[in-house]
């Protein structure tokens, strides 16, 4: 059972993620923005990633760009799910590191889908 932290400035989304995370069998750890999520990667033990890119106080792929520069956490896979489709920040997120970007409005089978591939 993997810790899969969540973080989205939406609590729907929030909640919809952290119960297809309990559905698929682990654990969901929920964030409400790029800091807080970087926080809980301090408190736990973090075995994936699904960000949201736009967040008030931090954004997404600022997220990432602080997670990819902490050995402790920059294996970490990430996957945005997001309403954003503008090809230069999924360029961006590809070159920071990001395995996947996920369209919102959310699709549970295409959650569980990355959650399967990705944490073997």
């Amino acid at each position: 059972m993997g810790k899969i932290l969540i973080v989205d400035d939406s609590s729907l989304i929030r909640s919809v993620a952290a119960s297809a995370a309990k559905e698929a069998g682990h654990e969901p750890i929920v964030a409400s923005n790029g800091l807080e999520g970087l926080e809980k990667l301090g408190e736990y033990k973090i075995d994936l990633i699904f960000s949201d890119v736009n967040m008030p106080v931090m954004g997404g792929l600022e997220m990432v760009e602080n997670i990819k520069e902490h050995e402790e956490y920059r294996y970490i896979p990430i996957i945005m799910l997001t309403t954003e489709s503008n090809p230069t920040l999924k360029t961006k997120g590809k070159a920071l590191g990001v395995k996947a970007w996920m369209l919102k409005p959310f699709n549970k089978n295409k959650f569980f889908m990355a959650v399967k591939k990705l944490l073997v």
